[in-house]
């Protein structure tokens, strides 16, 4: 379960550079500069898995509904 925390928390850290915020706000895809499908193929392309793209997809959909 240790690695598979691991991963995943990685994953959400790649993915947390493509973000920003402001100081009251919360973190918000800048989608001038890149789209989600684009985020989600730069995982897939440096952790080399279907399966971090999916868990990219997913955590990138629940941070930008969060907003």
């Amino acid at each position: 379960m240790g690695k598979m925390k691991d991963f995943a928390m990685d994953i959400e850290e790649f993915c947390s550079g493509y973000f920003y915020a402001g100081s009251d706000q919360p973190m918000v895809l800048d989608e001038d500069d890149f789209t989600i499908d684009e985020v989600v193929e730069d995982v897939q392309e440096y952790f080399k898995s279907e399966e971090a793209a999916r868990y990219a997809r997913e955590y990138i959909k629940r941070t930008v509904e969060g907003a």
